[in-house]
């Protein structure tokens, strides 16, 4: 009986992967695809290391607010779309395959929704300490398509990074940044009295209809031979780190400006 809650637990991302994929023009190769997929799964390892220290920390030190932001931009927000970056720029970037801007779009999305995948059935399972398909129709239009949108936004700017000849650094940032600030404020509305719950709904809505814009336009070009393959940039370790503590740097100090203020 698990297995149908399973299968309704990873049949969204599945689908929302299987259309975005459509989209491309030239397809990626659907092995590397599906180990990006895999390689999504496979974050939750080293989630799950650091949420549990993180979780003690918050728990034992913070409280109201200041927890809430701790536990949605960083807990949540930042450690997850760290890993999923991870996994774009050192297996995906690396690919031969990866040699037009809509190979960003195909391989953000693999990513994110391998990990929304496995997060999912965790979900479908237990949240109410039994299997629920009332959770999973639910997150099947909310938070799993925040994870492919969190993923498209990625995996875009990190094209913009790697085949535009200007702002190649700026790009990278915002390739982090983005994602990780939509992935919290969404989490955020859910659980801070500060703003309503109706914000996630409206950036699920922004968002996609920014998506589909995005998708169309590149779409559009694939199909005048307006292909940009040249690599003006390659994302280095020290670039990846510089990236990954400044942002991480940039919200705890914003966790620090809510603990003073609120």
């Amino acid at each position: 009986m698990h297995f149908l809650y399973i299968l309704a637990a990873i049949l969204p991302a599945i689908l929302i992967l299987i259309y975005s994929y459509k989209q491309d023009s030239f397809p990626e190769p659907p092995k590397i695809v599906f180990k990006t997929f895999l390689f999504g799964c496979a974050t939750i390892l080293g989630i799950d290391l650091i949420i549990s220290e993180l979780d003690s920390f918050s728990d034992n030190n913070l409280s109201g607010e200041t927890y809430n932001f701790f536990d949605t931009f960083i807990r949540a927000a930042f450690v997850e779309e760290f890993f999923k970056f991870c996994v774009i720029v050192f297996y995906c970037t690396r690919k031969t395959a990866f040699d037009e801007p809509m190979d960003g779009l195909v391989y953000g999305i693999a990513a994110s929704l391998g990990f929304a995948a496995y997060e999912n059935i965790g979900y479908v399972l237990y949240f109410y300490k039994e299997p629920s398909f009332e959770i999973a129709i639910f997150r099947a239009f909310t938070a799993v398509p925040m994870h492919a949108l969190c993923g498209i936004m990625m995996g875009f700017l990190i094209s913009k990074c790697i085949f535009e000849k200007k702002n190649n650094y700026m790009n990278l940032i915002l390739a982090l940044l983005i994602p990780v600030s939509m992935h919290g404020l969404y989490n955020f509305s859910f659980t801070s009295e500060l703003i309503s719950h109706q914000l996630a709904y409206m950036l699920l809505f922004i968002f996609t209809i920014i998506t589909i814009i995005m998708f169309k336009s590149l779409k559009k070009k694939q199909k005048k031979g307006i292909i940009f393959n040249k690599k003006y940039f390659t994302i280095s370790l020290y670039n990846f780190v510089q990236v990954s503590t400044g942002i991480l740097i940039f919200y705890l100090g914003l966790n620090y400006l809510v603990s003073i203020t609120i």
